[in-house]
């Protein structure tokens, strides 16, 4: 998948048994999840397509594992044009600022700050 405005970066595909959630996978982890919180906003908010329009192309296309008729429902993530969109949308964002979700900080082994001081000319050993 991939981000462009009308290309999927999120897809939910409800099966009788579970949830599926896909992403884009070069996305950062901070999209990633707000990727993945949008989707269960769909879920949450009772949004569901018994049609395969959402996605812009059929079933069989984007899985060979799945059998369509264990299919419910597939929504996709593309643009913010329609109600469920925007409604998915909003809810995840507030999801989001409410578990203050924030880019997990770059943990960089102490050995690399000596060799990048030492580089610099800093001095720091």
């Amino acid at each position: 998948m991939s981000g462009a405005d009308d290309e999927l970066c999120g897809l939910w595909v409800e099966l009788d048994t579970a949830d599926c959630i896909f992403f884009e996978a070069s996305t950062s982890p901070l999209h990633r999840d707000h990727i993945v919180l949008h989707e269960i906003s769909h879920m949450l908010l009772g949004h569901s397509s018994s049609s395969d329009t959402s996605t812009g192309a059929h079933l069989g296309e984007l899985f060979t594992t799945i059998d369509p008729r264990a299919v419910r429902s597939v929504l996709g993530r593309a643009n913010f044009s329609s109600p469920q969109e925007r409604e998915a949308e909003q809810l995840a964002t507030r999801i989001a600022k409410l578990a203050k979700l924030t880019p997990i900080p770059k943990i960089r082994d102490p050995e690399l700050d000596r060799l990048d001081a030492a580089l610099r000319g800093d001095g720091r050993r």
